[in-house]
Parts: structure tokens; C-alpha cells; sequence
């Protein structure tokens, strides 16, 4: 008996250690998540909007991006003293296309699935790729590649509250989806200085959804 006494309290003692690991590894991960205060702070360090869909102007998603020090300063020199014009637009949008680092969080505001979500995004890749910011190559792989890549989400699709997180440094885009309760769905990393061109093109390029909106919140 004495020695089944001591065997269960290894075990639980096993156990507790392994939970113990357990919650700190699932700490860690949280706290490892793209997040918009890691790069500049102030005036000109960060873009917001509210994307809306169809012609019943339905709220969709909200959307924030932050850039670094560099393109801080970039953006406050080609500012300065100006109001917002769709001359300076192309200009600003420049430097948003050529940032070395940058965090976009998109955070619905409705229901919305996967395949909607899709069609979204191929639609501005379209717009990048007729610009000339992206080779049909890759406008191609990523259009064939969203389906895979975020099949976790397919099932449940996306709800108010659930994010997209996208991290760009100048030779990888990292990806994440995380849900409103801070669950994990999708987490990928692609090399490549190609990668967080597309993803920056898909926002800046002249004719998306976000440009306009994207670059008068700098004036704000």
C-alpha cells in the first residue's frame, strides 16, 4: 500500500509539472502573437479603418496597421503641412508599399466564412497585380494556396471578434488567425522578400478597399 501511496503522488506530482508547462507554453504563445505596439508609436505610426462590404454598406472588419520608425518619419516628411489629396495618397502609399516592417490586424466586426473572406482577398491581389506590384505568378499561388493554407478556418469560418494578424520584416510575412477567446487556428511564417510585398501590395494598391481610407486616417 505504501509503495502505491507513493507511486500515486509521483504521478500526480508528474502530472501537475506537465500541466504547470503546459500553461506556460500556452503563455508564451500568446504573448509571442504579432501586436500593433511593437514597432513606432505617435502621429503617423499607425492607420485605422472600417472595411465595408456591398451596397447595404455592411461593417465587416476593422483594420489597423502599424509601421516602424522609418516609415514613421518618411510619412511625416512627405506630410508635412499638407492636408490629404489624392496626390499625396500615391506618395504615402509609396512609402506603405516599401515599409521594412509592419503589423496589419484585421478584427471582425460580423460573421463572415472563410470563403468570403477569400474572395476578398483574391479581389485586391487582382487590383495589386493589374498595378503591377505583383507578378502573376504569385498573385496565382497565393489565390490557390488561401484554401489550404487556412483550412482550420473553413468548419467555423470567421466571428466578430476574431482577428487576422499579419507580421511583415523584410524577408518573411508571418500569418495568424486567432479567435475572439485568444485560440490559435492558424500560424505560418513564408519566406521570401516577395511574401510581405504581396501582403502590403494587397492594402496599398491603387483601386482596394483599404488605400484611401487607410492613408486619410493618417491625417486624423
Amino acid at each position: 500500500m505504501m509503495k502505491n501511496k507513493h507511486a500515486l503522488q509521483l504521478s500526480a506530482r508528474v502530472v501537475a509539472g506537465f500541466l504547470s508547462l503546459s500553461l506556460l507554453a500556452g503563455t508564451a504563445l500568446a504573448a509571442g502573437l504579432p501586436s500593433l505596439g511593437d514597432l513606432a508609436s505617435g502621429q503617423y505610426s499607425r492607420m485605422h479603418m472600417l472595411l465595408e462590404k456591398t451596397i447595404l454598406k455592411v461593417d465587416v472588419a476593422l483594420i489597423d496597421v502599424a509601421v516602424d520608425q522609418k516609415a514613421q518619419e518618411q510619412f511625416k516628411a512627405a506630410a508635412a503641412g499638407q492636408g490629404y489629396s489624392s496626390g499625396l495618397e500615391g506618395k504615402l502609399a509609396k512609402i506603405a508599399l516599401g515599409a521594412d516592417n509592419a503589423v496589419i490586424q484585421l478584427k471582425f466586426v460580423r460573421d463572415v466564412s472563410l470563403g468570403q473572406w477569400i474572395d476578398g482577398v483574391k479581389e485586391s491581389l487582382q487590383k495589386a497585380e493589374a498595378a503591377g506590384l505583383l507578378k502573376p505568378a504569385l498573385r496565382k499561388e497565393v489565390s490557390d494556396g488561401l484554401p489550404v493554407w487556412f483550412k482550420a478556418v473553413e468548419s467555423s469560418g470567421f466571428h466578430s471578434g476574431d482577428r487576422i494578424l499579419y507580421r511583415v520584416t523584410p524577408d518573411s510575412l508571418r500569418s495568424v488567425v486567432v479567435t475572439k477567446d485568444g485560440k490559435v487556428l492558424v500560424d505560418r511564417t513564408d519566406k521570401g522578400s516577395d511574401k510581405p510585398d504581396m501582403v502590403l501590395a494587397s492594402y496599398f494598391a491603387p483601386g482596394t478597399d483599404y488605400r484611401q481610407l487607410l492613408i486619410q486616417s493618417l491625417f486624423k
